[in-house]
């Protein structure tokens, strides 16, 4: 679902008071704002496998990927290559059904105690995004290998999405520049997430705490990829995400503004 995202029922009724849709404080239009958003602090693992093979991973289940620049699958539905460019650079290209979706550079500091990774992101509806990351090494490792954390994140061009009401209850996230659709209820089910970047097995599952506030549940495949809490503002005016992602030490927070 969106970092990567409602009502009227009885049943909500009995818990926040009537709440009709036009009234939801969740539908809208919002836009991610970078300056009040909290995105650092994510790791990344990398183990050298030996023969220009490393195993990869974001906190989640780890992918295994050689060095050589070819294109091979991921268990998301991707493809990703890494091509060495000398000792202390990578040019790693991600793509969905052949298309190319994120370009972008890793490059080691001269001392390895940091990497910085610049790329570009190519979204289903022709927009680009281009974005840069700095992350330092955390405990021992050389070369490639270690656990890297992010110290600063920039990107050229802030995600938007709309959120608006669906049937019983529940509320459709629209994301118009990736195509992706996710309509769910409030129910404790896995609903469907829908789009031409989005895993295999896209899921998302959610209960409504009141009426600012949700817990939702995504997952890949039956794993659990993250716990996020949606907060709108008591003035409706911001929307916060904070997002529990598996296998990572901290939280992320992203902070949408009302369009």
């Amino acid at each position: 679902m969106f970092k990567r995202i409602l009502y009227f029922s009885a049943s909500m009724c009995l818990v926040t008071g009537t709440l009709l849709a036009a009234d939801d404080p969740f539908c809208g239009k919002w836009k991610l704002n970078l300056g009040k958003s909290h995105i650092t602090g994510e790791q990344m693992t990398i183990k050298d496998l030996g023969g220009n093979k490393y195993s990869i991973s974001w906190g989640e289940t780890p992918t295994t990927i050689t060095a050589d620049g070819s294109d091979q699958p991921n268990r998301f539905g991707n493809t990703v290559s890494i091509a060495p460019e000398g000792a202390t650079a990578w040019k790693m290209v991600v793509k969905k059904d052949g298309r190319v979706t994120d370009s972008m550079t890793h490059t080691l500091s001269p001392d390895g105690k940091t990497q910085t990774i610049k790329g570009t992101n190519y979204r289903p509806n022709g927009d680009t995004s281009d974005f840069e990351t700095h992350m330092k090494r955390v405990g021992r490792g050389s070369g490639w290998g270690g656990t890297w954390e992010s110290t600063d994140v920039k990107v050229s061009s802030p995600e938007e999405w709309e959120i608006s009401a669906y049937e019983n209850g529940g509320l459709t996230f629209n994301s118009a520049a990736d195509k992706e659709v996710l309509s769910m209820k409030f129910d404790g089910k896995d609903y469907e997430d829908k789009g031409p970047n989005v895993a295999p097995g896209s899921a998302s599952s959610g209960k409504r705490v009141d009426a600012h506030t949700l817990e939702v549940t995504n997952k890949v495949k039956s794993e659990v990829m993250d716990h996020t809490k949606f907060q709108v503002a008591p003035d409706g005016k911001t929307l916060t995400l904070t997002i529990h992602e598996t296998g990572q030490p901290h939280a992320i927070t992203l902070v949408y503004d009302k369009m």
